[in-house]
């Protein structure tokens, strides 16, 4: 091989050439666009189930009534699940409070046997729809009540403006789902309120920002935070909650 043969060679195994690099570029970016379109359908699929979720709790909890003439939890039937906001409370910090008896009549938390069995065990409303054979009486408390971030979902009443509302509570799961969800369910908001504000308003509310809980509802945390942060709402399900 000649001296000018081995330089040509070598100039031929030079770098990439400017359309080289742009093809590459514009590959690298339709895998960009196609990953984070990717994670944007599975944030939307997780708020969604979520929804169902809520929702499907909502038509157990009336699917009870029909069948008894109470709400599930209600043992003395006066409307009001009266597990309150205290004991709710413990669900998010300590999921093991939910009663792992397989038996929905037995247990520290038992079913409604009668008008005066104690609502006040967070247990009692989910006791009651598997004795009612609406969720399967077979699967522990524990199990039925996990959300989709592995935390879980809790019944009872919370106070709305110093007067009791029946809620169905979403623990720990990410701000971006909350806001999700909140426009999900309320849309607009009350009265034209931006959704992605309307933590203090609607059905859907801020229960918890992570660090205080809060009676009424609150706006989204803003500033400091990020979407990632772990928040808990909760959902108004009476007919004539606002």
């Amino acid at each position: 091989m000649t001296l000018v043969s081995m330089q040509k060679g070598r100039k031929h195994q030079g770098g990439f050439t400017m359309v080289e690099l742009a093809i590459v570029l514009v590959i690298a970016g339709i895998i960009l666009v196609a990953a984070l379109k990717g994670t944007d359908m599975i944030n939307k699929a997780k708020i969604e189930r979520t929804v169902q979720d809520i929702r499907g709790i909502q038509g157990m909890i009336f699917e009870h009534e029909k069948r008894t003439g109470r709400l599930a939890g209600d043992c003395d039937g006066d409307g009001i699940i009266e597990v309150t906001a205290g004991t709710l409370q413990l669900v998010r910090l300590a999921g093991d409070a939910y009663d792992d008896n397989a038996d929905p009549t037995a247990g520290t938390g038992p079913a409604c046997v009668n008008s005066t069995t104690s609502e006040a065990d967070l247990n009692t409303p989910w006791k009651d729809l598997r004795k009612a054979n609406i969720v399967d009486p077979a699967r522990i408390n524990r199990q039925i009540t996990k959300n989709q971030t592995n935390n879980f979902y809790g019944i009872g009443s919370w106070l709305i403006n110093n007067a009791p509302s029946n809620v169905i509570t979403v623990y720990d799961i990410p701000l971006w789902m909350a806001k999700g969800i909140d426009v999900a369910i309320d849309g607009a908001g009350v009265a034209g309120t931006n959704p992605e504000t309307a933590g203090a308003t609607g059905r859907v509310r801020l229960l918890h920002d992570g660090t205080t809980a809060s009676a009424n509802g609150a706006n989204w945390p803003t500033g400091s935070a990020n979407d990632d942060q772990l928040v808990s709402i909760f959902f108004q399900f009476d007919r004539n909650a606002p």
